[in-house]
């Protein structure tokens, strides 16, 4: 059936209150049930609270539906992804300390992530090379040689708050490796990046600037010396102007890894120590690895909201909702997956469906998605060969983070032993 038409003039963004926050949804104890219910209130297409600083409310417009989702995705034309489109930004209207502005500051930042057309793509070519030079067995021996490290460092055994002393480091660090970057740097550059994430005002840019040196430092030398990393690649490609692209473009991957990477290795081992019949369809091979991996993207997408929003060039007309030009708006990965149109009632159906959006669609599509598959695959896969790990979920249920953006606990208390035998490797 043809879709309702929502055309209400006198509905303006801005004039909305009361608006539920990307963090309430995100964090919330059944967040499909959350989703639910804002799409029955409004459709595919519901205002949201992205961020709120002082009294002052950021809004946008949350894209529910899968097909609505890929149609922001691949309309380039429709919906910029230069942030200079957005009338809060046009008109100077985000107060100083908005989070937000990490993703879409006022002046675009020089790397594909902010910009759209022909500059995208001579931005985004040297990191879709450089990522497909990679040796991909070398990049599995050198993420298992971290995680090996990471859990030497845990000890024979212990308690401990497995996101922060496993989860976290295993997926930022191997994206360090990749770019080139010994543990000690990767180390220092984790604890800035997680700053530019979640922090405010001077943090932010104090951390912003040290990444920034540690960056353009490496792309010199690695310029003069050469390697095998990803930013040897891109430090000698032909698109690039000037050090300042290369080092804005080498960043995203890894804030990337610093949000969707530890999400997605913590939800893994989350939902294989919490699920028996999970656990027990991986132990007795009746699922691979590969396959659970698949599986938390579908049931339990590590990236909620994507960070990337899009920006309505002109009034249009979406999920049956009049978007205004200069409107946000935020893509919901976790609500498009469980979205019904894209699942079916016969379980046979969704063995290896990869459907899902967790990668994104289109011309923006992620760069890297065989890359954090392997680090997050191998990861997993390292804690559960060598340790015995038993979670401990208080009687109130784990705490999911508080982030807009990513889904996973924030914490995930466990006691651990080093495991007697080794299972045979998932490679």
């Amino acid at each position: 059936m043809p879709q309702r038409i929502i055309r209400d003039e006198s509905v303006a963004l801005d004039d909305l209150t009361g608006l539920v926050s990307l963090t309430e949804l995100t964090s919330s104890p059944d967040q499909e049930a959350a989703y639910a219910a804002l799409h029955a209130q409004w459709g595919p297409v519901a205002p949201v609270e992205i961020e709120s600083v002082g009294d002052a409310v950021v809004p946008g417009w949350l894209v529910l539906g899968h097909q609505e989702n890929c149609h922001v995705m691949r309309s380039e034309a429709q919906f910029a992804k230069d942030p200079r489109t957005w009338r809060w930004n046009q008109e100077d209207l985000l107060p100083p300390g908005t989070a937000i502005s990490t993703f879409a500051p006022a002046e675009p930042r020089p790397a594909s992530f902010h910009h759209d057309g022909e500059e995208r793509r001579r931005l985004r070519e040297p990191l879709d090379d450089a990522l497909a030079a990679l040796d991909e067995r070398r990049v599995r021996e050198q993420t298992r040689d971290m995680c090996a490290r990471i859990i030497d460092r845990m000890g024979e055994s212990g308690s401990t708050d497995l996101v922060r002393a496993y989860c976290q480091p295993a997926g930022f660090l191997a994206m360090t490796t990749l770019l080139g970057f010994d543990l000690e740097t990767g180390g220092r550059l984790m604890t800035d990046s997680a700053t530019v994430v979640v922090g405010d005002g001077d943090e932010v840019a104090a951390a912003q600037a040290r990444v920034a040196g540690t960056i353009l430092e490496h792309i010199t030398r690695r310029r003069a010396h050469g390697g095998k990393d990803l930013v040897a690649h891109m430090a000698v490609h032909p698109n690039f102007a000037h050090d300042g692209e290369i080092a804005a473009s080498a960043v995203v991957p890894m804030h990337a890894a610093a949000i969707f990477l530890t999400a997605w290795i913590t939800q893994t081992v989350h939902l294989v120590l919490s699920d028996r019949t999970l656990a027990a369809r991986v132990a007795g091979g009746r699922i691979t690895l590969d396959g659970a991996l698949d599986e938390v993207l579908w049931r339990e997408s590590p990236i909620a909201q994507s960070p990337a929003l899009r920006f309505a060039r002109n009034d249009v007309e979406l999920g049956g909702r009049l978007i205004r030009q200069g409107d946000a708006l935020v893509l919901s990965i976790a609500a498009a997956n469980a979205d019904p149109a894209v699942h079916s009632d016969d379980p046979w159906d969704e063995v290896d469906n990869r459907a899902h959006l967790s990668w994104g669609t289109g011309l923006h599509r992620c760069p890297a998605p065989r890359q954090a598959r392997l680090i997050a695959g191998v990861a997993v896969d390292e804690l559960l060969r060598n340790m015995d790990v038993t979670l401990h979920v208080p009687d109130e249920g784990l705490p999911w983070a508080p982030s807009p953006w990513v889904r996973h606990p924030a914490r995930m208390p466990v006691t651990y032993r080093r495991a007697t035998m080794s299972g045979t490797e998932t490679d």
